[in-house]
């Protein structure tokens, strides 16, 4: 095999010239696809990514301001029944059609019960917490929620409590 630099030492001047565009132009190309192509489709998605996640908590910034601790200062005090939570929860949620997506119902204490939710509709889910504010008294102390399956619903594991939240 010869040697490149003899090989190019012997091509004529407009033949080298023309040999060293084309490396230029293939060096460039390779940079291009190569490196920037990729690191601007990822830039691309991580950018998405956060305006999703942005936009998903804005919305949760907006339910807590709605139905957060806050939020039920505001209102009057609820007489609560004298429902067992268990019991309540399981009557509620098959009253707002969660009882097919509330997959773990656990009382911890008598005025806590922690609750699993999977692939539930979260708008439902929301508005059935706000009932239970609103006319039991029952508040959420504690949330996890993670997106579901599908758009709009998501897997939660609940801590609610009757009357005023543990600090």
């Amino acid at each position: 095999m010869p040697d490149i630099r003899q090989w190019f030492t012997g091509l004529a001047p407009r033949e080298r010239l023309l040999v060293a565009s084309a490396a230029s132009l293939t060096l460039v190309a390779v940079v291009v696809i190569g490196v920037l192509r990729p690191l601007a489709a990822s830039r691309a998605a991580a950018q998405a990514g956060l305006e999703e996640k942005r936009a998903v908590l804005a919305d949760i910034e907006r339910v807590a301001a709605r139905f957060g601790p806050n939020a039920g200062a505001r209102a009057a005090p609820v007489q609560a029944s004298g429902e067992s939570l268990v019991v309540m929860v399981d009557r509620t949620t098959r009253a707002g059609g969660l009882g097919a997506y509330l997959k773990r119902n656990e009382p911890d204490g008598d005025s806590s019960i922690r609750l699993r939710f999977e692939n539930a509709p979260f708008d439902e889910m929301v508005r059935w917490l706000a009932g239970l504010q609103a006319t039991q008294g029952i508040g959420v102390i504690a949330a996890s929620i993670d997106p579901g399956q599908d758009v709009g619903r998501v897997n939660a594991n609940l801590q609610l409590s009757r009357g005023p939240a543990p600090h």
